[in-house]
């Protein structure tokens, strides 16, 4: 076992054991009344397969191996987020290229594949956005505009043509003043309005890494979990164990462990 799949145990082992508390704004945001069906609102938008399987996004990448990796991601998450009865999810790591981005993607593609679920990808990296390049999307006002206040809800939510289930909120501009933005009225009726989806809606918040951003932090409590995403021969093991300690007594779902060697089948990932 690897230094980092051995740190990735022990963080994950000493989080768990303190990681029970009252779920504060998280909480009040799912007791939202789900009056408000997606379907409604989406807005068509074509997608770029050969810019899918450059960035490695599904169903640009012809390799069951990965594919059967993400499905059983999907599996042990969708297990602990209904058993909780949890429907947001916010992705992060702790420094750059550690692949938490290409992890949201393919975990909210293959969520939506399940004919009982649908899913939300939310790319909240504000300041480097990427969802819209990575599946090749071209859309007119994103989630920039919105928290802008120079569009609405129904202006910025996205239905990737042949990703049935999928909708997407995507972001064009990267946005200096982000973590004020993360806290602004207009980002709390966004986070409203995904807890208005029926209770088989899962929505993914694509973030920056927690070393390098402090919007994490300003936007953590306003979700059910984190999903924290490393990369072997990259993230560094005190990387890992600040990451977890600033993310305190906030709900860790799981740890993605990328570039894995130590894998059954090939894959390049790991969940822990």
């Amino acid at each position: 076992m690897s230094r980092i799949q051995k740190a990735i145990k022990a963080s994950k082992a000493s989080h768990d054991e303190k990681s029970s508390r009252p779920r504060g704004m998280a909480d009040s945001f799912r007791n939202a009344v789900k009056s408000n069906p997606i379907i409604k609102m989406l807005l068509p938008a074509d997608i770029d397969t050969a810019a899918m399987a450059h960035s490695r996004i599904l169903p640009g990448i012809d390799d069951k191996h990965v594919t059967t990796a993400y499905k059983i991601l999907r599996t042990r998450i969708q297990r602990r987020m209904r058993a909780n009865n949890w429907n947001s999810l916010l992705v992060t790591g702790p420094g750059p290229n550690e692949g938490k981005t290409i992890t949201a993607a393919n975990l909210a593609i293959s969520i939506a594949k399940d004919v009982n679920q649908s899913a939300i990808l939310v790319d909240l990296d504000l300041q480097r956005p990427s969802l819209a390049e990575y599946f090749g999307l071209t859309i007119g006002a994103g989630l920039g505009e919105f928290l802008r206040g120079e569009a609405e809800i129904e202006d910025i939510v996205y239905a990737p043509a042949g990703l049935e289930r999928l909708a997407m909120i995507p972001n064009q501009q990267p946005i200096e003043n982000s973590s004020d933005l993360i806290a602004s009225p207009r980002m709390h009726e966004l986070i409203a309005w995904t807890r208005e989806q029926d209770n088989t809606t899962l929505t993914i918040f694509d973030m920056p890494p927690m070393l390098i951003s402090d919007d994490v932090l300003a936007f953590v409590e306003y979700v059910d979990s984190v999903l924290v995403v490393v990369a072997q021969g990259l993230t560094d093991r005190r990387a890992l164990e600040k990451t977890v300690e600033l993310l305190g007594d906030n709900e860790i779902l799981g740890i993605v462990l990328n570039r894995s060697s130590h894998i059954v089948g090939h894959t390049d990932y790991s969940y822990y």
